[in-house]
């Protein structure tokens, strides 16, 4: 097991999470991302889960549609196209060799985080860093530079910074491992997808 850092886990959590993941929905019932003539891409969905969240692509979905643009290209690299030319300069992959996470469990997870919208997430007081949630074999973790004081920000946010990730870090063996940080505190959070278990302890 890798440590990030060094400092002792405070168990933190999402305000108000809902029990579970979030049910999928037939794929007759809701908009077929997968025919959109524009490349996929995570964040776009993130956006459109917080914009609209009764007309979003499940998890499934965005999955299929995901598979069908990977499978639909000949060039073998893991970067996106439409997020390759402004990749944030924060943005950076596989840094734990071994720790990455299974594709369709981080999108269970930034699934979640996504359908939270508003709801606050908070970095206590005396902690560098917060699990914001684990799926399968997944864990998207959340790490300051600082532990002074309480840090709070949206559950929305941390799902952006999630599908970044997604975009610029998936692997052609179906797994993911990177950070980016969080686009709406003076101090940014770096949020991790990783390999569950492979966080701060």
């Amino acid at each position: 097991m890798v440590n990030l850092l060094a400092f002792s886990f405070t168990a933190v959590a999402c305000l108000t999470p809902i029990a579970g993941a979030v049910p999928t929905a037939p794929t007759n019932t809701a908009r077929d991302v997968a025919s959109a003539p524009e490349p996929f891409s995570f964040a776009k969905w993130v956006d459109e889960i917080i914009a609209n969240p009764e007309e979003a692509a499940t998890p499934q979905q965005a999955l299929d549609a995901y598979y069908t643009y990977v499978n639909s290209t000949a060039s073998s690299d893991n970067v996106f196209p439409e997020t390759a030319s402004r990749m944030h300069k924060r943005l950076t992959c596989n840094q734990l060799l071994g720790g990455e996470a299974p594709i369709p469990d981080a999108v269970e997870c930034i699934n979640y985080l996504a359908r939270l919208n508003t709801q606050k997430c908070e970095i206590y007081r005396g902690s560098s860093h917060v699990s914001f949630r684990t799926h399968g074999n997944a864990e998207m973790i959340g790490i300051r530079p600082d532990s002074n004081g309480a840090r709070r920000f949206d559950s929305n946010n941390v799902a952006r910074a999630g599908g970044k990730v997604m975009d610029a870090c998936s692997r052609a063996d179906n797994t993911v491992q990177g950070q980016d940080a969080t686009p709406d505190t003076a101090v940014p959070i770096a949020v991790h997808i990783i390999k569950k278990g492979w966080g701060p302890k």
